[in-house]
């Protein structure tokens, strides 16, 4: 198991098999949980809200425009569909 220090600013390192393994890259987000031990570092996406509201809204628009198809009895027939 890798050990690392805590530096100045609480800093530390995280190993490069650990980073691997976890598919973290520079400039990711992470989510820090746990009281007392252990702690625990999860990737997190951040998304902006404006992006969000604009995709629901077009989605809605078209639900509403009747540019939808289904339902779909099963995933087979879905992916028919979309090879057409």
């Amino acid at each position: 198991m890798p050990v690392v220090k805590v530096k100045n600013k609480f800093q530390v390192t995280i190993p490069a098999e650990i980073r691997n393994n976890a598919q973290i890259k520079e400039g990711d987000i992470l989510e820090v949980t746990g009281k007392n031990k252990p702690t625990v570092f999860k990737s997190k996406i951040v998304l902006d809200r404006e992006s969000i509201d604009a995709a629901v809204n077009e989605g809605l628009k078209n639900y509403k425009d009747g540019r939808t198809i289904g339902p779909f009895k099963s995933v087979e027939e879905f992916k028919a569909t979309l090879k057409k």
